[in-house]
């Protein structure tokens, strides 16, 4: 902003209209609305104690705040950027009958954020100047913002009015289309924020994707904010837990050391292992849940039960070398990439500073740090048949579809990921997640119940991640979703009873919204095929009614 060459014009610079945020269905998240910019002309201005008092009302602001703005010695000064029309409009009536000049408006924009805090770990907000400062928002700022128009601000010929010119015109910004599904984030949201009341944990998230493509379909936490009111945020609130929050992933992980195994031959589901309790490796004795023994029992029934001592004896099979490249091809270690800002890196040691007792450890989940997205793209590998993706939630900028290849690499064959789908659908049927199974609907997962590790303390009772990951249906999946618990006070904590069963009351709710038929009856007779997903127009607050044929549990 410069002072022009006489005191009665001042050249601004004016933010053009902001791009909009859609979700996938084009309902609207961010956008402008019309407002007004207040400034003031202090060497100019007449009844400055009215002036003060007036915008102090109109604007909630503490009065010596608009004492020094006002009496600030300049001819341009800014009040306010964005102020909505009816406080502008009222703001001149009373200006206009307290006979005090000086007061400059100028029509702008100002960021409306709709839907509140939905999606608020996602969406970000934009500053007082206009330009983002978290989230999407600031992720694509430059492509949001557009082009700053220039404009002149002219006093009139009697001294007390303004008028402004346009001396080089803005260009609005481009409009940002995500992946997000409005309507399943809102479902998302109520199920982690009731479940973390009634397991009364820290706090949670969950992460919804298709796993075939990558798209994020929700990424919903219990931790949010009114995207409007912003500045009364915590920092806590606003990070966003699926991308910035590490955590051990406890016995999900054995997911991805027996896919190891199985794609390189090392194990095959009827080889049998020593599933009782208590293995020492190099001095240390690591258990299995409860202390409880299972005798000899099959690979399969390893991955049914998450039996910690047959795991880890598949992992000597399977080796230092081959466990660690895989966990490296899944992603772990470096972040995805995914366009939410702040993203971290993960844990995952280099196989050279491996510890006698790490090959142990990392295959049952320990001693590794994951986030969210980490874990839930490297379970979309099982659901896909191998491939690992580059998660996304952004869809399209402007009329450009975002060039985000599909599958990044192949990392196992389709018929080991097929067996352990196989594998993980005993899990949810009557192993150790049948609290996430949904009748009809064949969900595969795994469980994680990891005990957390305090620095310098090592692992502490009575404190864990629990944690469930399905998909659904497992021959075809459509969905994957990751619930995260952090630090369930409620017993029992374990991931299937608690991250579980919260993934269950977002599926019972994602298929009726988007009315997707089960692909076998409850009874196991008949086959169906799913349904195509209903466009949604608009946010609601409840999902639809279930079709007659649909009986859920």
């Amino acid at each position: 902003m410069a002072l022009a060459s006489t005191i009665q014009e001042q050249t601004v610079d004016l933010l053009p209209r902001r791009g909009t945020i859609y979700d996938r269905n084009g309902v609207a998240l961010a956008y402008d609305v019309k407002a007004t910019a207040i400034a003031i002309d202090s060497f100019n201005m007449t009844n400055p104690e009215a002036i003060c008092q007036i915008l102090s009302e109109e604007l909630n602001r503490p009065f010596g705040e608009m004492e020094k703005l006002v009496y600030r010695p300049r001819y341009f000064t800014w009040i306010d950027r964005s102020v909505d029309l009816e406080a502008a409009k009222e703001i001149r009536r009373r200006v206009s009958e307290a006979n005090a000049n000086g007061l400059i408006f100028i029509d702008t924009w100002k960021r409306c954020y709709p839907q509140g805090d939905l999606a608020s770990n996602i969406i970000g907000f934009v500053g007082t100047d206009g330009h983002g400062l978290e989230g999407i928002e600031l992720a694509y700022d430059d492509e949001l913002a557009g082009t700053s128009a220039k404009i002149h601000v002219v006093k009139g010929a009697d001294g007390l009015t303004y008028h402004t010119e346009t001396i080089q015109e803005g260009e609005p910004g481009d409009d940002v289309h995500l992946t997000i599904d409005s309507n399943l984030q809102f479902i998302c949201e109520e199920e982690i924020d009731s479940g973390v009341i009634r397991y009364r944990a820290n706090t949670g998230f969950m992460i919804l994707i298709d796993p075939n493509t990558g798209e994020v379909l929700a990424m919903a936490q219990d931790r949010r904010y009114d995207l409007n009111r912003f500045w009364a945020s915590t920092a806590q609130q606003r990070k966003n837990l699926a991308t910035g929050f590490l955590f051990e992933p406890g016995s999900t992980f054995k997911a991805f050391a027996g896919l190891a195994a199985l794609d390189c031959g090392a194990v095959v589901p009827s080889d049998t292992f020593n599933g009782n309790d208590g293995i020492s490796i190099a001095g240390h004795v690591i258990h299995n849940s409860d202390h409880e023994s299972f005798g000899t029992v099959t690979f399969a029934k390893t991955i049914k039960y998450s039996i910690n001592t047959a795991m880890i004896r598949v992992a000597q099979l399977l080796g230092e070398d081959r466990l660690y490249n895989f966990l490296v091809d899944l992603g772990f270690g470096e972040a995805t990439g995914i366009e939410v800002p702040g993203e971290v890196n993960g844990i995952l040691r280099d196989v050279s500073k491996w510890s006698k007792l790490a090959l142990a450890s990392t295959a049952i989940g320990q001693s590794v740090g994951v986030t969210g997205i980490q874990l839930a793209r490297a379970m979309a590998v099982v659901a896909n048949g191998g491939n690992v993706l580059a998660p996304h939630i952004v869809k399209r900028v402007g009329d450009e579809a975002t060039k985000i290849p599909t599958v990044l690499r192949s990392v196992a064959a389709e018929a080991s990921a097929a067996t352990m789908r196989t594998l993980m659908r005993a899990v949810v049927k009557d192993g150790t997640a049948p609290w996430a199974d949904l009748p009809g609907f064949e969900v595969a997962g795994k469980t994680g119940t990891a005990q957390k590790a305090i620095p310098g303390k090592g692992y502490v009772d009575g404190k864990y991640t629990s944690l469930f990951s399905g998909f659904f249906p497992v021959d075809a999946p459509k969905y994957l979703a990751l619930v995260v618990l952090d630090e369930v006070k409620t017993t029992p904590v374990w991931g299937g009873y608690t991250a579980g069963a919260i993934f269950h009351d977002a599926a019972a709710r994602l298929v009726l919204a988007e009315q997707i038929a089960p692909v076998v009856s409850v009874q196991g007779q008949t086959h169906v095929q799913l349904a195509p997903p209903r466009q949604t127009t608009a946010l609601s607050g409840s999902t639809s009614s279930p079709p007659a044929w649909l009986k859920l549990p």
